[in-house]
């Protein structure tokens, strides 16, 4: 049977043409690859989520809090960087329903996170298309994306727009330096910003890595500093703007401040809760779960950690050895960059969400490695990356499986439908106080009422001030031995109202 090649030969197709034939057929290929990697990670992301009819995790609800203000005011409940819940404000309106648009919405930026990983792989890997879907495979994969994208959903969705501006980062070292390259650096930088401190945080970070080795090894030196100078007036004003006019919206950027007072003065207080909600009221920071102080850890384990790292400095020797200076660049960044969010020493309450951040180097490290072995190996011994690669993804599987077992919503369908049903049983002008800072968002976005977390017994006397009735809402089996007085009854949830003279006799 005649293959396509063989049928053009015969028709002694011009030269010039049967190459540019070959190219298609070829990006026709690369382009098929690319979309099914990327339809199956939007399909994984999605199957995920709906799995439960419900929104995982403690900060699933806040994001329906936050888009159903969106949809309803215009503007946000509470003060955060807003891009990422107009985008899902889109998805909830083009599909009709906001617990299906949040779901959908985080899967596809999640999913799409995969295409600047494969460009940037696809370019330092010596233009091997292996070594770009490898890189994708890696994201779909990675056990502490998947729980970023499941519990914090802004952080994750900016992984897109950090791998983005990565990509263009790295054309802007190693082309002369495009206007395009340049304007489509800074959009996704600021794009970081208006999504994630820790996103904006990294990617920053990023760009004072690649201008110190970029002025160590004089590459494009001048084309660079000449784009570097555009991103940094273009952050500065940003922020400025920020940090001016829409510093309700951006209360984030103080944790930058918090952040260092905490790596020379760790404190262990127990986070403050108001009472109130005003508009764009700083959002009250949830307490740490117990036992997830390391959630990456839990499912790799430092030795995983430390081998990729690892990985990263023999690879960066050996790209300086060879004198590739495009790996060399990206791997001791990303090696840097790995290093920093998993060092063992920053303050508990920070190192878990750092950690997660792991995702990026670490698929720039294991897809440059493996295309290292493929581009540089002939015939039979193509096998050895192979191999290579089933091994990482079937350890990256095994962790994701993991890592997704752990994923629920705070809620059980039981105590959903005990929200719903006692709605109407809350009077007007009413605040409920409650001990789980789990089920605070949901109570906040089923029953529309103003929500305080803490213990009951150290509420604060000027709720009865401010509020003509205080509820207390406590999950059966666990209410505490004060008189109550029983607005409702449900099979998860008792609803009762709290008087203050009975605090104070407690």
């Amino acid at each position: 049977m005649e293959t396509l090649t063989d049928m053009i030969d015969n028709f002694r197709v011009p030269q010039r043409l049967r190459s540019a034939f070959s190219v298609f057929l070829k990006n026709k290929m690369e382009f098929s690859l690319v979309l099914s990697a990327l339809l199956f990670g939007f399909a994984f992301y999605l199957w995920i989520f709906l799995r439960n009819q419900l929104v995982p995790m403690i900060d699933g609800p806040y994001y329906l809090l936050q888009v159903r203000s969106v949809l309803t005011t215009g503007g946000l409940l509470y003060g955060d960087p807003p891009l990422t819940f107009y985008l899902l404000s889109f998805f909830s309106i083009l599909l009709g329903d906001i617990t299906l648009g949040v779901k959908v919405g985080v899967s596809f930026f999640c999913a799409l996170s995969t295409i600047p990983a494969y460009f940037l792989m696809k370019r330092v890997g010596n233009e091997s298309v292996f070594t770009g879907i490898v890189a994708m495979l890696l994201v779909i994969f990675s056990a502490p994306y998947i729980r970023m994208l499941t519990d914090f959903m802004k952080n994750a969705i900016g992984i897109c727009w950090l791998f983005s501006f990565i990509y263009y980062l790295h054309e802007i070292t190693f082309s002369d330096s495009k206007k395009s390259s340049t304007i489509l650096a800074t959009f996704f930088l600021l794009l970081t910003g208006l999504t994630h401190i820790l996103d904006f945080g990294l990617a920053l970070v990023y760009l004072a890595l690649y201008t110190g080795m970029v002025l160590i090894f004089n590459v494009n030196r001048r084309s660079f500093m000449k784009a570097l100078s555009v991103m940094i007036l273009a952050v500065s004003a940003f922020v400025l703007v920020a940090i001016t006019l829409f510093s309700p919206l951006f209360t984030d950027f103080g944790k930058i401040l918090s952040f260092i007072n905490n790596l020379t003065a760790p404190q262990s207080g127990e986070d403050p809760t108001s009472p109130s909600i005003p508009r764009f009221a700083p959002r009250p920071p949830p307490p740490r779960p117990p036992g997830d102080r390391f959630p990456l850890f839990a499912v790799g384990g430092w030795s995983t950690v430390l081998l990729i790292l690892s990985f990263g400095i023999i690879l960066s020797l050996y790209a300086w050895k060879q004198r590739e200076k495009q790996g060399l660049l990206l791997l001791v960044t990303a090696t840097t960059i790995g290093s920093i969010v998993c060092f063992p020493l920053i303050p508990s309450d920070y190192l878990m969400r750092f950690s997660l951040m792991i995702v990026v180097p670490a698929a720039i490290i294991l897809s440059y490695g493996i295309s290292e072995i493929w581009t540089h190996t002939m015939g039979d011994l193509k096998i050895v990356a192979l191999v290579l690669t089933v091994i990482v993804l079937s350890i990256s599987v095994i962790q994701t499986m993991s890592v997704i077992k752990s994923i629920h919503p705070t809620i059980s369908d039981a105590g959903y439908l005990d929200l719903v049903n006692m709605k109407d049983q809350i009077p007007s002008n009413s605040i409920v106080a409650v001990t789980d800072h789990g089920i605070r968002y949901w109570i906040e976005y089923i029953d529309q009422v103003e929500v305080t977390h803490g213990r009951i017994n150290d509420l604060s006397p000027d709720l009865w001030q401010s509020y003509s009735h205080v509820l207390g809402l406590f999950s059966k089996g666990k209410i505490p031995p004060i008189p109550l007085k029983t607005l409702f009854v449900g099979n998860v949830f008792i609803l009762t109202e709290l008087q203050q003279n009975n605090l104070i006799e407690s």
